[in-house]
């Protein structure tokens, strides 16, 4: 559809916020018929750009209708009406010509979707003093990269937390890891040469939604992570692959880790194929069963891009991550992130700096592995859910998409927000139902919600 269709009058001095009012205009074009089940919608970065606004609105509104379930996300093809959506929902929509405010519904009280962070930082003592701390720091030198006592910092977390040493000059502080991957993908365009990311199918949703500008190829997983014979064969049908996008530390929707001999085979492929390998490290701070595997990058940094985040152990209120990048390609990155200037707030910087250098993520990290204990002893008594196939660092309980749908509508009304398995697909979803990523859990909240859920599936 054109960006015409969707009649954006936004009012930039109402009450109701740009993304619920871009919500609503999306809402009033598929009632009035504008918009049909199918129909793809333009990129958030195309119609930011069209609108005057940061992206970041944008995305904010679709993450609301794709939570609501009227919108779903292809890589391949960027972001979609639900072709499944019920006539009931679209019979359900406002007048067209009256923009109101949107129901949101109930607070969430219970985030338990892969990726969505942890209990809020700002009301941490050590983080407090570490905000008090920054403020009275002096200035330091606005550099876009991220000012060098946060780099020193993350190098330290790395050396410590993951095991690798990484040069502070190698490291660029962004705004989170889907700014790390955009960042990355800029540093990788040419105009001589379409830009084409090979992804895990199924995989984590987070990341790719960054990804509606670019050529996206899904690959299949097998238990081990992607499929080197499928990349094999798109290689022979003469695709010609930028860079894979990886998870080898979270694979989805189970939370396994990838395979030294995977990550070997995935290596060698992309060297011999000229393929960056774009490696996001996200919740790699949550595992605390078995040794945690070093990343990709220690054995090809040459090769491979480290994205990281610290949004799952701060939260997103923070919105700081990092990346790890050397070579033409990392000097690339440099270049064009001084070009458009630092993704964090220096005074965030400063204050993360502070709060890694005192120890304090550790021993955020060291409390949030116990917490995991816990929940992993009440989970392990919900196996008998009905549809359960995987109980490991997530509950993934299969069901027809309906079904899921609904259990998903039941539990949001209480508060509690629970992934959509169907996302982890890049086309058709092969698997519906729903993920409980519950490590991160309060084990009286997570014994709650699964006998909430264990009511839905068998009452």
């Amino acid at each position: 559809m054109s960006l015409r269709d969707l009649h954006l009058d936004l009012d930039r001095d109402a009450v109701l916020p740009l993304p619920a009012q871009i919500a609503a205009a999306v809402r009033a074009a598929v009632r009035a018929g504008t918009l049909v089940p199918g129909d793809r919608l333009p990129g958030s970065r195309t119609l930011a750009d069209h609108l005057g606004l940061a992206r970041g609105t944008v995305e904010t509104a679709y993450e609301q209708l794709r939570t609501e379930g009227y919108l779903v996300s292809r890589p391949r093809g960027g972001t979609y009406l639900d072709p499944d959506l019920p006539a009931s929902a679209l019979r359900a929509l406002p007048d067209p010509g009256h923009v109101a405010p949107a129901r949101t519904g109930p607070p969430v009280r219970i985030d338990l979707r892969p990726g969505a962070g942890s209990r809020p930082i700002t009301a941490e003592s050590r983080f407090r003093a570490a905000w008090r701390a920054a403020l009275d720091l002096p200035s330091d030198t606005a550099d876009p990269n991220g000012i060098p006592r946060l780099r020193w910092a993350i190098s330290e977390h790395l050396r410590l937390m993951r095991g690798i040493t990484v040069d502070p000059d190698h490291i660029l502080v962004t705004g989170g890891s889907r700014d790390g991957l955009a960042l990355a993908l800029r540093a990788l365009a040419s105009p001589a040469q379409t830009l084409t990311v090979a992804v895990e199918d199924p995989g984590f949703p987070g990341l790719r939604r960054t990804l509606d500008e670019v050529t996206v190829l899904p690959v299949p997983v097998d238990e081990h992570g992607m499929s080197v014979e499928a990349l094999d064969a798109l290689a022979a049908a003469g695709e010609r692959i930028s860079a894979l996008l990886l998870t080898p530390n979270h694979q989805f929707p189970h939370g396994t880790t990838m395979p030294a001999g995977r990550r070997a085979a995935l290596l060698a492929w992309a060297r011999t194929h000229g393929t960056v390998v774009l490696e996001d490290d996200y919740d790699s701070e949550a595992r605390y069963a078995g040794p945690l595997v070093p990343p990709m990058w220690e054995s090809a940094p040459d090769t491979v891009v480290h994205i990281g985040t610290f949004s799952t152990v701060l939260t997103r209120e923070v919105s700081t991550g990092y990346v790890v990048a050397t070579g033409h390609l990392g000097a690339r990155m440099r270049r064009l992130r001084a070009a458009s200037g630092a993704a964090t707030p220096l005074l965030v910087q400063k204050a993360v700096a502070e709060y890694l250098a005192s120890g304090g993520l550790r021993a955020r990290i060291a409390r949030g592995r116990r917490r995991m204990r816990a929940a992993e002893r009440v989970a392990a008594g919900f196996r008998d859910l009905p549809g359960l196939v995987e109980a490991g660092r997530s509950l993934v309980v299969e069901m027809p998409a309906e079904r899921a749908r609904a259990v998903r509508a039941a539990l949001a009304e209480s508060g509690v927000r629970v992934g959509d398995l169907s996302e982890g697909w890049s086309g058709r979803a092969r698997r519906h139902g729903i993920v409980i990523a519950h490590p991160a859990a309060e084990p009286a909240e997570l014994r709650t919600v699964l006998e909430r859920l264990r009511a839905l599936l068998t009452g």
